[in-house]
């Protein structure tokens, strides 16, 4: 976007740091709605071996519930952007998010097995439906908090590393947390039900304390006769440089994630032939990976620039994917644990500072247009999550029925060919790490970092 666009005056980057009371308050919100998106990718193993849905058709069901969400989610943000209430713009939402994310996610696994595959067919997609409407109202008025909470960019990347954090621990609670509460209610279909009833309880709790938690936030008042038309601001959005190659950078980001989450149950039993308990380990030494890393990565992006900290995080994230390659059936548990320690590393960079560009993008939109359309740029953000989400969740159904997997119903053990345990190990391996290279390669043209803002600040200030 050109310089010679209209000045308008960059917000003021001084005042008082958020507290901790806020860091922590938003940031647990990323905990409730990971251990949401997270524990429903077992909803794909769940169809496929008790509900007797065929991989490729729940993989497809998964798609289009994506790119439903995807296109409902600038609505939300758009609505969002344009609520008057004594509890600001954005945590109305955060209620209303709360009750239908832990409901939801309590029917998920308790729906009752149909009679036919048709019946089925036609329960997954209404539960899709309603788990991605669920998500969307809580996670996009959520995302375009940062923006008005705090004006700088360093804060950002402090909260977001927050974010990550609590996004870590919802990993283990979709994760670690699901697994083991399967196997410790006995496993098959009552251990997934019992699981469900849990951790849609957990969810709920956590995510109403999100909305208490930030009652204290600050707010953007904004005059309800100066609103955007939609597809103004969707123009706007589009027109906005360094918006575009994050959105591009995260949706092959995502699609990468929603890859090898979306195929991690299937490769724990099938490859490695080992329970959900370790499963449930994975992602354990993921989250504490994770968690470990966020001082560096926080210390890197200072030193660096955004940019540079994330593509050096998404490289070594794919080098340690690829090392799950040569393992199968009779693989040491140490290495495991080693493996998935080593990932949550790379993981806890590529996340936290892809997450803290969002606001960034958002700063400059108002520096160089005026305009304050925070919801509509986190919908169109959580819109491109979902898409990658549909690409990845779709590819791992696809994959799995051509590479020929069969599928059970009510936990029935089925052996499956060799050319299916091939299709697992692709997704969880190579093909989902063709995608991370791929978000990589796009995010060397991303133009903004704290020197670049600096400048355009003081340029409108002149």
């Amino acid at each position: 976007m050109a310089d010679t666009q209209t000045a308008y005056p960059a917000r003021a980057e001084t005042g008082e740091p958020l507290s901790l009371k806020l860091y922590i308050g938003w940031s647990i919100g990323t905990l409730g709605i990971t251990a949401f998106m997270v524990g429903s990718y077992l909803l794909l193993r769940f169809m496929t071996d008790y509900m007797a849905v065929p991989p490729a058709v729940a993989g497809l069901i998964f798609a289009l519930a994506k790119i439903y969400d995807g296109i409902a989610d600038p609505i939300f943000g758009s609505l969002s952007d344009r609520t008057q209430s004594r509890w600001g713009r954005r945590r109305p939402f955060l209620l209303a998010g709360a009750f239908a994310c832990g409901l939801t996610f309590m029917l998920a696994f308790n729906a009752p097995i149909a009679s036919s595959r048709e019946g089925a067919v036609a329960m997954l997609a209404v539960l899709l439906i309603m788990h991605a409407t669920s998500y969307g109202i809580f996670a996009v008025p959520y995302m375009a908090m940062p923006a008005e909470m705090t004006d700088r960019p360093h804060e950002r990347s402090k909260l977001m590393s927050f974010r990550v954090v609590n996004g870590s621990l919802g990993n283990l609670v979709g994760g670690w947390a699901t697994a083991s509460l399967i196997a410790f209610f006995g496993g098959g279909l009552a251990g997934h039900r019992a699981m469900g009833i849990v951790v849609g309880l957990i969810i709920f709790a956590v995510l109403i304390s999100c909305f208490l938690l930030t009652k204290d936030a600050r707010l953007r008042v904004v005059d309800p006769r100066g609103h955007i038309p939609y597809r103004q601001q969707m123009r706007s959005a589009l027109r906005n440089r360094p918006f575009v190659i994050l959105q591009s950078a995260k949706l092959m980001l995502l699609s990468a994630a929603a890859l090898h989450t979306a195929s991690a149950a299937f490769f724990v039993q099938r490859r490695l032939e080992m329970s959900d308990a370790w499963l449930g380990t994975i992602y354990a030494t993921l989250t504490v990976g994770t968690i470990v890393a966020q001082p560096f990565w926080l210390a890197m992006a200072k030193r660096f620039g955004k940019r540079k900290t994330y593509m050096f995080g998404g490289l070594f994230t794919a080098a340690t994917w690829l090392c799950w390659l040569p393992f199968g059936a009779g693989t040491p548990g140490w290495i495991i644990i080693a493996i998935g320690f080593t990932a949550g590393l790379g993981n806890g960079g590529i996340v936290m500072i892809s997450q803290s560009m969002l606001p960034d993008t958002i700063e400059y939109q108002y520096r160089t247009t005026g305009q304050q359309i925070e919801g509509s740029f986190a919908g169109l953000y959580i819109m491109v999550e979902k898409l990658g989400q549909a690409i990845g969740a779709s590819m791992v159904g696809l994959f799995l029925g051509l590479f020929g997997y069969i599928e059970g119903k009510a936990g029935a053990q089925i052996v499956q060919p060799p050319s299916a345990i091939l299709g697992i190990t692709l997704c969880y391996c190579v093909i989902s790490t063709g995608f991370l290279l791929t978000s990589i390669a796009i995010m060397r043209f991303y133009p903004l970092d704290e020197r670049t803002m600096r400048l355009r600040t003081k340029g409108h200030a002149a």
